[in-house]
């Protein structure tokens, strides 16, 4: 039975607007909580499980729910938050002075807070001294409230942190007995929002969107066409959507260029030339 998962899904993943390449990897952690679910049903094996879906239809929502992938640490991907950190983030913060508001950014797909909270990181330790008369704003959107809570609290191993510079250990986080939990004050400019980004958005717009690791890679490209160009105006002009490196924008969507293509940056075109 344990070999059949992967076959179920490739049924099952279609019919929700997924992509099984973006599961194939990953997807021992979706059929862990399956088989947990059969069990709970009493079904012995994944055809029961998929007759059982076609019968019941409120039981897709929970297989939705049991298709959520919370792999996250900090400074993941350090490449792309030297870059954030040494260029974008500082031209964004230029533009936003000049203009007189607030520097916004969105983390999509927050899951438990490690993304959000480098960003609040790299705010004190780096660019806070620049800008003191700046405000510096993270809305995290994330559709699972259990993830959500567990930002809220900012307790981690120290395997989810060992990507970040390691003197910054010390002055934002207090080690317990088994965790790494971090101080109150990086989160006060940190909005925590239990959205599905297949359905709502934050309101208002951004200079930064960081959605990685998420759309662009598990749901179809239908679905990739339309989020994102949702995600257009949810961007101020010149503002930059970042996503995984391993993902691309799909193909029929316009409106970006190419920043950093290795890093997989793109910079939301300005037709009145205002770009940062």
């Amino acid at each position: 039975m344990k070999h059949d998962c992967g076959i179920f899904l490739q049924w099952a993943l279609p019919i929700m607007k997924m992509r099984w390449a973006g599961f194939r990897k990953v997807h021992k952690q979706v059929c862990k909580r399956i088989r947990q679910r059969m069990k709970l049903l009493g079904l012995q094996d994944f055809e029961a499980y998929k007759q059982w879906l076609i019968t019941h239809d409120s039981e897709w929502n929970k297989l939705d729910n049991m298709c959520r992938i919370t792999i996250s640490r900090f400074y993941r991907d350090w490449a792309v938050f030297d870059y954030l950190k040494d260029d974008i983030l500082q031209r964004l913060a230029q533009q936003a002075v000049y203009k007189k508001r607030t520097l916004r950014c969105w983390s999509a797909g927050c899951a438990s807070g490690e993304e959000p909270y480098t960003l609040s990181l790299i705010w004190y330790f780096v660019l806070k001294e620049k800008f003191p008369e700046l405000d510096f704003q993270i809305i995290a959107t994330d559709v699972d409230a259990k993830l959500l809570d567990r930002a809220k609290t900012g307790c981690y191993t120290y395997g989810s942190l060992k990507g970040l510079p390691k003197q910054w250990l010390p002055e934002a986080f207090t080690k317990t007995e088994n965790d790494y939990c971090i101080h109150s004050s990086f989160g006060k400019n940190i909005e925590w929002l239990k959205q599905d980004i297949r359905k709502s958005f934050p309101e208002g717009r951004f200079d930064l969107l960081l959605c990685r690791n998420l759309v662009a890679t598990y749901f179809e490209p239908e679905l990739q066409v339309k989020i994102f160009n949702q995600m257009k105006s949810a961007l101020r002009p010149g503002g930059f959507l970042v996503l995984g490196c391993h993902e691309k924008l799909p193909n029929g969507l316009d409106g970006f260029s190419t920043t950093v293509e290795k890093l997989n940056m793109y910079q939301m075109i300005d037709n009145k030339n205002d770009q940062v």
